[in-house]
């Protein structure tokens, strides 16, 4: 739902759309409110945001907001009845951020799917995914073409119903 850029943590701040109705070929629908979280991560470092070009004020405003936005994005998971856990599966699947967020929604008890994203590039590997995530479903696709939709569609009913 927001902008999406070479540059980490590009949404910053919980977005939220509701009413939100997808259709499966099958005619089925499933209604919900998406709530657009940014990525939780261990390490915002304002340094980083300065190698990918910006200027140090600018760098250091991106980190205060990012780090805000990833201690929101905790406080959120009280309210999830589902979770999409949307990775990037050209990445080591192993991260300690990874496995802190599925481990902290498995204790909680919430309906997990894994999404691979970026299926379109040739080093991508849901292979790691799903040895890394045995538990749960895992669906592969790639947001910047739409591919696999249909499937990720799926894998929504599956996991609310």
């Amino acid at each position: 739902m927001s902008a999406v850029s070479n540059i980490p943590h590009e949404t910053r701040e919980i977005q939220i759309k509701e009413q939100i109705t997808i259709q499966d070929k099958k005619g089925k629908s499933l209604s919900f409110s998406l709530v657009d979280t940014p990525g939780i991560a261990t390490k915002i470092d304002y340094e980083d945001f300065i190698k990918k070009g910006l200027k140090e004020g600018v760098a250091k405003k991106r980190a205060k907001e990012a780090t805000k936005g990833v201690i929101e994005s905790i406080k959120w998971l009280d309210n999830m009845d589902a979770v999409a856990v949307v990775l990037d599966a050209t990445e080591d699947p192993y991260s300690q951020v990874n496995v802190t967020i599925v481990g902290n929604l498995q204790a909680r008890n919430i309906p997990v799917m894994v999404v691979g994203n970026k299926i379109d590039l040739k080093r991508a590997r849901l292979s790691k995914l799903k040895a890394a995530f045995p538990q749960y479903d895992i669906v592969g696709i790639s947001a910047k073409y739409g591919k696999n939709i249909d499937e990720f569609y799926e894998g929504l009913f599956k996991l609310v119903r």
